[in-house]
């Protein structure tokens, strides 16, 4: 497998059909101030089998660089298990070539594509390649939302939404981005979680990741918790941040706001919702954990390889 260092032109005209919108050329772009320099690469063996995009940092290279995960591009279909061992194998030649030091690979959950996502872990660790991390990826199959999705979930969420409702709390779509993002803020800096992402950042991605807003506000019209949500493929969308204010959080707006995203989603005919890992560096958050299985996520695992050269 011949390995193709490809500027972002190139690269751009190879892959048409990226893995999903986070492997898209304009979004590596869009953040190729975090990194040194972003390398587009192409793997060919006589056809164009796989696209990747990376970046390389302090003779590190991760992927991805700014970004949920990773994954192979797939050019041409129906790849054998070998061209995927043969794709990292030519990865780790031109990365001992070129004096890099560290090669770091996050994998998206294994729902995203199952044979395509098991393929490439299986070559990833007959590389060489190490699991660092098993992380806990949690989701919700909108297949489960219907009219006995409040009886099926766990007791305390189902009280917890009914507690919502008595409150009068109203869900929005909205395009006030600049509200969303002001709760958001409150809710990361009231929990002493980190917000990667700016304002402008948001409107930026938006541009190239279809992207939505959503308010819960009070019958006053007083915004209390707010969600931003991308849209990665045709069947999946991500929740990037959800949060309320803890003033309000006797309202239970995040049951409320989580329920009204379900029946938004199932409405507009995608599969899945995506809400994120609750591990850090593959130690569990229980409380993140036991809510997202309160209101009925399914959880998957989400792997992280690195390989020192």
């Amino acid at each position: 497998m011949e390995i193709l260092d490809v500027s972002f032109e190139d690269y751009c005209k190879i892959v048409k059909n990226p893995f999903c919108l986070f492997e898209d050329a304009n979004f590596a772009k869009l953040n190729e101030n975090k990194v040194d320099k972003v390398k587009y690469f192409i793997f060919n063996n006589g056809k164009n089998r796989f696209g990747l995009i990376g970046g390389l940092k302090a003779n590190v290279l991760k992927f991805p660089f700014s970004a949920s995960f990773s994954a192979l591009s797939e050019i041409t279909s129906k790849n054998r298990i070998e061209y995927y061992i043969e794709t990292f194998n030519s990865l780790i030649s031109w990365a001992k070539e070129n004096s890099i030091q560290k090669i770091i690979f996050n994998t998206p959950p294994v729902y995203y594509d199952i044979s395509h996502i098991s393929k490439m872990q299986n070559a990833l660790l007959t590389c060489g390649f190490n699991q660092s991390e098993y992380n806990l990826n949690f989701e919700f199959y909108l297949k489960d939302f219907d009219e006995n999705y409040l009886s099926n979930i766990q007791r305390n969420a189902r009280k917890n939404y009914n507690n919502a409702v008595k409150y009068n709390l109203v869900f929005e779509k909205t395009d006030d981005l600049s509200t969303v993002y002001k709760v958001i803020k409150q809710n990361r800096d009231e929990k002493g979680y980190p917000l990667w992402m700016s304002e402008k950042d948001i409107v930026e991605t938006s541009k190239i990741i279809p992207s939505d807003y959503f308010l819960v506000s009070t019958p006053e019209n007083i915004p209390i918790a707010a969600a931003f949500v991308h849209h990665i493929n045709n069947e999946i969308v991500r929740v990037n941040y959800w949060g309320n204010i803890l003033k309000y959080e006797e309202y239970r707006p995040i049951n409320f706001l989580s329920y009204n995203l379900f029946k938004y989603y199932k409405e507009q005919g995608k599969k899945v919702v995506d809400i994120g890992p609750s591990t850090n560096s593959g130690v569990a958050d229980f409380g993140l954990c036991n809510f997202k299985e309160s209101i009925g996520c399914a959880c998957s695992p989400k792997l992280l390889y690195e390989i020192e050269l």
